[in-house]
Protein backbone atom coordinates (compact mmCIF):
# COMPACT_ATOMS: atom_id res chain seq x y z
CA UNK A 1 0.00 0.00 0.00
CA UNK A 2 2.84 2.39 0.92
CA UNK A 3 4.62 1.51 -2.34
CA UNK A 4 1.51 2.38 -4.38
CA UNK A 5 1.10 5.64 -2.50
CA UNK A 6 4.75 6.56 -3.05
CA UNK A 7 4.52 5.73 -6.76
CA UNK A 8 1.37 7.82 -7.11
CA UNK A 9 3.05 10.75 -5.33
CA UNK A 10 6.13 10.46 -7.53
CA UNK A 11 4.00 10.33 -10.68
CA UNK A 12 2.03 13.37 -9.54
CA UNK A 13 5.21 15.33 -8.82
CA UNK A 14 6.63 14.37 -12.21
CA UNK A 15 3.41 15.44 -13.97
CA UNK A 16 3.35 18.77 -12.09
CA UNK A 17 6.96 19.38 -13.07
CA UNK A 18 6.18 18.61 -16.72
CA UNK A 19 3.19 20.97 -16.72
CA UNK A 20 5.29 23.80 -15.26
CA UNK A 21 8.17 23.13 -17.64
CA UNK A 22 6.27 23.09 -20.93
CA UNK A 23 7.10 25.41 -23.80
CA UNK A 24 4.83 28.25 -24.94
CA UNK A 25 1.19 27.40 -25.62
CA UNK A 26 -0.87 29.45 -28.09
CA UNK A 27 -3.58 31.55 -26.45
CA UNK A 28 -6.69 32.95 -28.08
CA UNK A 29 -8.27 35.91 -26.29
CA UNK A 30 -11.64 37.24 -27.38
CA UNK A 31 -12.79 40.61 -26.04
CA UNK A 32 -16.32 41.80 -26.87
CA UNK A 33 -18.35 44.86 -26.08
CA UNK A 34 -21.84 45.92 -27.13
CA UNK A 35 -22.15 49.66 -27.75
CA UNK A 36 -25.49 51.44 -27.91
CA UNK A 37 -24.73 53.04 -31.28
CA UNK A 38 -25.08 52.05 -34.95
CA UNK A 39 -22.38 49.61 -36.14
CA UNK A 40 -21.47 51.92 -39.06
CA UNK A 41 -20.80 54.78 -36.64
CA UNK A 42 -18.45 52.62 -34.56
CA UNK A 43 -16.68 51.27 -37.66
CA UNK A 44 -16.14 54.84 -38.86
CA UNK A 45 -14.00 55.48 -35.75
CA UNK A 46 -11.75 52.41 -36.05
CA UNK A 47 -11.68 51.54 -39.77
CA UNK A 48 -8.63 53.66 -40.59
CA UNK A 49 -5.65 51.36 -39.93
CA UNK A 50 -3.37 54.39 -39.69
CA UNK A 51 -5.40 56.00 -36.90
CA UNK A 52 -5.54 54.64 -33.36
CA UNK A 53 -6.31 57.93 -31.63
CA UNK A 54 -9.31 56.20 -30.02
CA UNK A 55 -6.98 53.99 -27.92
CA UNK A 56 -5.67 55.71 -24.75
CA UNK A 57 -2.43 53.68 -24.66
CA UNK A 58 -1.39 54.81 -28.16
CA UNK A 59 0.34 58.19 -28.28
CA UNK A 60 0.80 58.31 -32.07
CA UNK A 61 0.80 56.22 -35.26
CA UNK A 62 3.27 56.51 -38.12
CA UNK A 63 2.33 55.05 -41.51
CA UNK A 64 -0.56 52.70 -42.18
CA UNK A 65 -3.21 52.61 -44.88
CA UNK A 66 -6.09 50.20 -45.49
CA UNK A 67 -4.12 48.29 -48.15
CA UNK A 68 -2.99 44.74 -47.40
CA UNK A 69 0.65 44.74 -46.30
CA UNK A 70 0.52 48.29 -44.93
CA UNK A 71 2.92 48.87 -42.04
CA UNK A 72 2.15 51.08 -39.05
CA UNK A 73 4.35 51.88 -36.07
CA UNK A 74 2.59 52.66 -32.82
CA UNK A 75 4.28 54.84 -30.23
CA UNK A 76 2.86 53.96 -26.85
CA UNK A 77 2.08 56.34 -24.01
CA UNK A 78 5.11 54.89 -22.14
CA UNK A 79 7.43 55.63 -25.09
CA UNK A 80 7.75 52.08 -26.43
CA UNK A 81 7.03 51.17 -30.05
CA UNK A 82 5.18 48.33 -31.78
CA UNK A 83 5.29 47.76 -35.55
CA UNK A 84 2.35 45.96 -37.17
CA UNK A 85 1.47 44.70 -40.64
CA UNK A 86 -2.07 44.76 -42.04
CA UNK A 87 -3.01 41.26 -43.22
CA UNK A 88 -6.51 42.07 -44.53
CA UNK A 89 -9.08 44.87 -44.49
CA UNK A 90 -12.74 44.42 -45.45
CA UNK A 91 -14.87 47.56 -45.33
CA UNK A 92 -18.07 45.67 -46.23
CA UNK A 93 -17.57 43.20 -43.36
CA UNK A 94 -16.30 45.97 -41.05
CA UNK A 95 -13.20 44.01 -40.07
CA UNK A 96 -9.42 44.01 -40.38
CA UNK A 97 -6.58 41.68 -39.35
CA UNK A 98 -3.03 42.60 -38.44
CA UNK A 99 0.14 41.10 -36.98
CA UNK A 100 2.94 42.46 -34.79
CA UNK A 101 6.27 42.28 -36.66
CA UNK A 102 8.55 44.16 -34.25
CA UNK A 103 8.62 45.61 -30.73
CA UNK A 104 10.94 47.76 -28.69
CA UNK A 105 12.06 46.56 -25.28
CA UNK A 106 11.86 48.14 -21.86
CA UNK A 107 15.20 46.67 -20.79
CA UNK A 108 16.60 43.28 -19.83
CA UNK A 109 16.45 40.88 -16.90
CA UNK A 110 18.79 38.09 -15.83
CA UNK A 111 17.20 34.64 -16.10
CA UNK A 112 18.89 31.24 -16.10
CA UNK A 113 22.26 32.96 -16.50
CA UNK A 114 21.15 34.88 -19.61
CA UNK A 115 20.11 38.45 -20.34
CA UNK A 116 16.49 38.38 -21.56
CA UNK A 117 14.90 41.29 -23.42
CA UNK A 118 11.64 42.60 -21.97
CA UNK A 119 9.41 43.55 -24.93
CA UNK A 120 6.86 46.34 -24.40
CA UNK A 121 4.16 43.67 -24.82
CA UNK A 122 5.36 40.35 -23.31
CA UNK A 123 4.07 38.20 -26.18
CA UNK A 124 5.35 36.38 -29.24
CA UNK A 125 3.73 35.69 -32.60
CA UNK A 126 0.85 38.09 -31.92
CA UNK A 127 -1.93 38.44 -34.50
CA UNK A 128 -5.36 40.03 -34.09
CA UNK A 129 -8.66 40.85 -35.75
CA UNK A 130 -10.90 43.81 -34.95
CA UNK A 131 -14.49 43.69 -36.21
CA UNK A 132 -17.87 45.36 -35.80
CA UNK A 133 -21.26 43.72 -36.31
CA UNK A 134 -24.79 45.05 -36.14
CA UNK A 135 -26.83 43.39 -33.40
CA UNK A 136 -30.38 44.76 -33.45
CA UNK A 137 -29.34 48.36 -34.00
CA UNK A 138 -26.41 48.17 -31.56
CA UNK A 139 -22.76 47.58 -32.41
CA UNK A 140 -20.99 44.47 -31.18
CA UNK A 141 -17.25 45.00 -31.37
CA UNK A 142 -15.03 41.93 -31.18
CA UNK A 143 -11.26 42.04 -30.79
CA UNK A 144 -9.62 38.63 -31.08
CA UNK A 145 -5.91 38.19 -30.36
CA UNK A 146 -3.81 35.05 -30.72
CA UNK A 147 -0.35 34.95 -29.18
CA UNK A 148 2.28 33.00 -27.26
CA UNK A 149 4.14 34.10 -24.15
CA UNK A 150 7.33 36.02 -24.95
CA UNK A 151 9.75 33.43 -23.48
CA UNK A 152 10.19 30.49 -25.84
CA UNK A 153 12.11 28.11 -23.55
CA UNK A 154 10.85 26.14 -20.56
CA UNK A 155 10.51 27.70 -17.08
CA UNK A 156 9.89 31.33 -18.07
CA UNK A 157 10.56 34.22 -15.70
CA UNK A 158 7.45 35.85 -14.21
CA UNK A 159 7.81 38.87 -16.51
CA UNK A 160 7.60 36.69 -19.66
CA UNK A 161 5.23 33.86 -18.73
CA UNK A 162 1.61 33.13 -19.75
CA UNK A 163 0.15 35.18 -16.88
CA UNK A 164 2.20 38.24 -17.90
CA UNK A 165 1.12 37.82 -21.53
CA UNK A 166 -2.56 37.41 -20.62
CA UNK A 167 -2.52 40.41 -18.30
CA UNK A 168 -0.89 42.67 -20.90
CA UNK A 169 -3.20 41.60 -23.75
CA UNK A 170 -6.28 41.91 -21.51
CA UNK A 171 -5.22 45.46 -20.68
CA UNK A 172 -4.70 46.43 -24.36
CA UNK A 173 -8.06 45.03 -25.49
CA UNK A 174 -10.11 46.16 -22.49
CA UNK A 175 -8.83 49.76 -22.30
CA UNK A 176 -9.20 50.09 -26.07
CA UNK A 177 -12.79 48.85 -26.22
CA UNK A 178 -13.86 50.85 -23.15
CA UNK A 179 -12.41 54.04 -24.65
CA UNK A 180 -14.05 53.29 -28.01
CA UNK A 181 -17.45 52.89 -26.34
CA UNK A 182 -17.07 56.21 -24.50
CA UNK A 183 -15.89 58.00 -27.67
CA UNK A 184 -18.89 56.82 -29.70
CA UNK A 185 -21.45 57.14 -26.92
CA UNK A 186 -20.28 59.00 -23.77
CA UNK A 187 -23.19 57.59 -21.76
CA UNK A 188 -22.52 54.00 -22.91
CA UNK A 189 -21.97 51.27 -20.35
CA UNK A 190 -18.45 49.98 -21.06
CA UNK A 191 -18.76 46.31 -20.16
CA UNK A 192 -16.02 44.26 -21.85
CA UNK A 193 -16.27 40.47 -21.78
CA UNK A 194 -13.02 38.52 -21.96
CA UNK A 195 -12.63 34.86 -22.93
CA UNK A 196 -9.26 33.07 -23.07
CA UNK A 197 -8.66 29.64 -24.60
CA UNK A 198 -5.45 27.60 -24.77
Amino acid sequence: MKKTSLLASAALLMFTGMVNAHGPVRAKMTATITIDAPAAKVWEVIKDYGDMSWHPSIKSVKGGSNDKGAIRTLTLANGGTITEELKSHDDSKMAYKYKITEMSSTGTIKHAGQDEELPVLPVGNYAAELSVEDKGGKAEVEWVATYYRAYVNNNPPAELNEEAADKAVTNVLTTGLEALAKKVNPSAKADVKIDIKR
